[in-house]
């Protein structure tokens, strides 16, 4: 029984600590050295999920977890079809594996006060450390990463402009504003402890997250900071506090429109003008693409990566486009053109399974705190759903290995009811 009870207890506190190892490799590591070294993280996962498995931490086949298993199955049905297989087995295995163990191996009871606010703690002050550098890069033009580490095209690209859209530790600055985004509710979870000391480092991280997602000038970022605030807000039933926000919103926007390069991707003509921005051509043009897609290939689409190997068989023109503008800009699109109907449909069944199971359990919920804590995992990940709008989010993969977190932490606690 002592033996037993041990090896539970080892278990737990290990699969907590695997959690916090993979947030901080997430957080420091950028997406080249994620990408060379995939082979180790997935033998890491598969060693945690296995230790989970033997000490029956892990029911594969309940009945609430059939819309993971519809999604792993109805998105993988496009390898079958691709023109280039083992590209998009390829692929599907990147999307497949982290998911399905990771969506497994949190523990158990994590959503306790303490373990819950162990990691949001190391997403706090990883967050901060890496907007620090962020800022710091904005400051002086300079990160010493990508000039003596790493090659990063996209840092050099933009050298021009790299005061003003930092890429810190995540290699390219949409992808720093996704991965604050979804650090930022874990920030204002430490601000409503009654500690000084952890609402001093809440509130810190709170500004810190909020400035560098801003310098990052991705609209699609601010789409989704605007859209996780607005439901926090909502389900707090702080309906004066929303039309407060929407009216800063707006100020800000409008604030924007007078304002130089590249604070102007923010003003009215690029956030809500025809023909520029989120209306541009190059956006209208990839939905049309998409359009033909789906006209040839509506069940399961072209296969992953596709969308760029058949790229000009399906473009209006035959112009020459940079491989990095090979692609819809809109992970929806993607799953659409590249896994057709029957991957997105798989998609949405398991992203509204998760998100209906946690708002029924948020009425249930009375005890503040607990609220809190299954609330904030679903603002952030709300926020990234929305940011998924604006670029292929699971195509890379220190964003999707957080976005499979999140996922995970929501169905965790609402199962366990907070």
């Amino acid at each position: 029984m002592k033996i037993r009870m041990l090896g539970a207890w080892v278990t737990e506190h290990l699969n907590l600590s695997f959690i916090i190892i993979l947030f901080i490799w997430i957080s420091f590591f950028p997406a080249p050295i994620q990408q060379r070294y995939y082979l180790y993280t997935y033998i890491f996962l598969g060693a945690m999920f296995l230790i989970t498995f033997i000490q029956k931490q892990i029911s594969l086949f309940k009945p609430g977890d059939f819309p993971l298993w519809l999604f792993l199955i109805m998105v993988g049905l496009n390898v079958l079809f691709a023109q280039k297989k083992d590209i998009a087995l390829k692929t599907y295995l990147d999307l497949a594996i982290p998911l399905f163990t990771i969506y497994y191996i949190v523990p158990r009871g994590f959503s306790s006060g303490g373990k819950f606010n162990l990691l949001a703690k190391t997403i706090c002050l990883s967050s901060i450390i890496v907007s620090l550098v962020a800022v710091l890069e904005s400051l002086y033009a300079y990160n010493p990463i990508y000039e003596y580490v790493i090659e990063n095209p996209y840092y050099y690209r933009d050298s021009l402009f790299a005061s003003l859209r930092p890429t810190s530790t995540q290699f390219h600055s949409v992808v720093l504003g996704s991965y604050l985004l979804g650090c930022l509710p874990f920030n204002f979870t430490l601000f409503k402890q009654n500690k000084p000391y952890l609402r001093l480092l809440g509130s810190f991280g709170i500004v810190l997250n909020i400035a560098v997602i801003i310098l990052v000038f991705s609209r699609g970022v601010l789409l989704g900071l605007i859209a996780a605030i607005t439901f926090y807000l909502f389900m707090q039933k702080k309906f004066r506090s929303i039309v407060i926000f929407f009216i800063i919103v707006v100020l800000f926007v409008l604030l924007c429109s007078h304002l130089p390069y590249p604070f102007d991707k923010f003003g009215k003509d690029q956030m809500i003008m025809k023909n520029r921005g989120v209306f541009s051509d190059y956006r209208f043009t990839r939905g049309v693409m998409v359009w033909r897609i789906m006209k040839e290939h509506p069940l399961v689409g072209l296969g992953f990566q596709h969308f760029r190997i058949r790229f000009y068989e399906y473009a209006p023109s035959h112009d020459e486009v940079l491989y990095e503008f090979m692609i819809p800009d809109n992970m929806y699109l993607t799953f659409l053109a590249e896994t057709g109907i029957m991957g997105t449909l798989g998609f949405f069944i398991l992203i509204f399974s998760l998100l209906k199971k946690a708002l029924f359990h948020l009425k249930e919920i009375e005890d503040g705190d607990r609220r809190q804590r299954l609330l904030m995992p679903m603002v952030a990940w709300i926020g990234l759903l929305v940011n998924m709008a604006a670029y292929e989010l699971f195509y890379w993969p220190n964003t999707y290995i957080l976005f499979c977190l999140l996922c995970a932490l929501v169905k965790e606690m609402q199962e366990n009811r907070a």
